[in-house]
């Protein structure tokens, strides 16, 4: 990394998570270049590797220009927990393409979800609000979009709940906007989340949304408002505002044209990159 910032004279290196943010840091220090780091989540790990990240970032604090966070739980989150300095600190959060007008609405009963396929996610909850939704909805069918550790567990799980027919598996996909399209309903169970850019996404695309209301969701999803938010691993809550969206269209029209319009409003593209360029030019005193 040193030596790539040296060939291609860069003016500045912009790393990204806590790893990334370690070696770039340390490499652009080296080199004599600022750094600023976006924290995208919080660290998923135990006290004492929790206690080694904070030691890490007050002794690469004076090497870092900017930290960057894409929420306001996430930058409330690295002033108590990492310690870094609230005056160095900005939230800049995700933004999303949109398209020109919000896609029709699908009414078929497909309720789908996207995510890294790690236990954070809480695709396993998924899984099972869908075994309480089938009996009474026999047509119901649940796309789970994404890849990761967790997948062969997971789709264990889906067979031994008798869902192998229902639940169906599409890994790694760059298609994710035709097929959050074919959705009628948007879930997201995570346990962890910094802001939730498939959320977003879903959003969007104008499918109605319900997801956990932990870490940066509730920035993203007011409830009854753009969405509909449940507490954490609780697959009923989860199985009960499905059956409310799929049997009151009126609702979920109201839900995701909401959303729609607050995507658009606060979590566009462009705004994410002239924030962005414009704490490059501050840093490197253009």
């Amino acid at each position: 990394m040193y030596r790539e910032i040296r060939r291609g004279q860069w003016d500045l290196v912009h790393c990204h998570g806590f790893q990334g943010g370690a070696v770039g840091r340390a490499a652009a220090a080296l080199a004599g270049v600022p750094a600023i780091v976006t924290i995208h989540n919080t660290l998923q790990a135990a006290y004492p590797a929790r206690l080694g990240a904070r030691l890490a970032e007050n002794w690469m604090g004076h090497k870092t220009a900017w930290w960057v966070t894409v929420s306001s739980f996430l930058r409330n989150y690295a002033w108590k927990e990492l310690g870094i300095p609230e005056e160095r600190t900005e939230v800049i959060v995700n933004g999303v393409e949109l398209p020109a007008a919000i896609p029709p609405w699908q009414q078929r009963p497909v309720i789908g979800t996207v995510a890294r396929l790690i236990p954070a996610k809480g695709i396993d909850v998924f899984i099972q609000a869908v075994q309480l939704l089938r009996p009474e909805i026999p047509e119901l069918k649940a796309v789970i979009i994404g890849d990761g550790p967790a997948a062969g567990e997971l789709k264990a799980l889906s067979r031994d709940l008798g869902l192998s027919s229902t639940v169906e598996f599409l890994g790694q996909r760059e298609d994710v906007r035709e097929q959050l399209q074919k959705m009628a309903v948007f879930v997201l169970p995570t346990r962890s989340e910094g802001l939730g850019i498939s959320v977003l996404e879903a959003m969007a695309m104008g499918v109605p949304v319900i997801a956990t209301a932990v870490g940066g969701v509730p920035e993203l999803v007011r409830h009854n408002h753009t969405g509909l938010l449940v507490r954490q691993d609780e697959y009923g809550a989860i199985a009960r505002s499905v059956r409310q969206l799929l049997r009151n269209k009126e609702r979920a029209e109201a839900l995701r044209m909401a959303a729609y319009e607050h995507a658009a409003k606060n979590f566009s593209i462009d705004a994410m990159l002239q924030r962005t360029y414009a704490i490059y030019r501050r840093v490197v005193n253009v």
